[in-house]
């Protein structure tokens, strides 16, 4: 059966061809909580590179740049009348499916914002990727570096966590939001299965972090990881 979300092979072809060019491009992934953004800045610091938050212009500026015609997987979850419910109401499968299908498409945006900057410069990617393996059909995987965390962790702050709590008041103001919490909370966890089992399978440097890691300490490994050298 055809898929409900099938990738745009050109899309991604095209992406690969772009990224490609471009020097010290370098990205970091991870499920939530796992520091993704902290060690970005910390890296950003140490190696003078600068930072692209993928989550700010997924939920952010794409919006306004998605097409039917270009971009039809996210043109439709951002143009449904409720992206957080059109979200959830999916089994598991359509969302990973989702998600493999529209991660060309905001690597096709990423690519035209890319080109603002020098191309020279290296840059920092932090987070936007619940499929790695899709991603590492774009850019090398000496390039990535996923950070991974026990599991629950993120559970835990999306549940205790006061930077957290407008997502899951969000949640819970949908029809049956408690029910949709746990759904939420189940796709969290499973998002962060994926990510770290297609890391191992794409062979990407992983690094796990615990309570105790500094994100400085955690940057260094992550930097050595990544081939980076301070003041890069």
């Amino acid at each position: 059966m055809p898929s409900r979300f099938p990738i745009d092979s050109h899309l991604l072809t095209q992406a690969c061809t772009a990224l490609s060019a471009r020097e010290g491009l370098y990205w970091i992934v991870g499920g939530a909580g796992s520091g993704k953004t902290s060690i970005c800045q910390a890296l950003s610091v140490q190696c003078g590179l600068p930072v692209y938050d993928m989550d700010a212009h997924i939920y952010g500026t794409y919006h306004g740049q998605f097409t039917q015609e270009r971009h039809p997987v996210n043109w439709a979850w951002s143009t449904s009348g409720n992206p957080l419910a059109w979200l959830l109401d999916m089994s598991w499968e359509e969302f990973d499916s989702f998600n493999q299908a529209a991660l060309p498409e905001y690597l096709d945006l990423l690519v035209s914002d890319l080109e603002a900057i020098q191309p020279v410069s290296g840059v920092l990617i932090d987070g936007g990727v619940c499929n790695p393996a899709v991603l590492a059909q774009a850019i090398p995987t000496s390039q990535m570096v996923c950070l991974a965390t026990a599991h629950g962790w993120s559970a835990r702050l999306w549940e205790e966590s006061m930077e957290r709590q407008p997502m899951k008041a969000a949640v819970h103001e949908l029809p049956n939001g408690e029910a949709a919490w746990l759904k939420f909370l189940e796709f969290d966890q499973r998002i962060n299965t994926t990510i770290l089992k297609e890391c191992l399978e794409t062979e990407i440097p992983v690094c796990l972090r615990s309570a105790s890691d500094s994100p400085a300490g955690l940057a260094e490994q992550v930097a050595q990881l990544l081939g980076i050298e301070a003041g890069a």
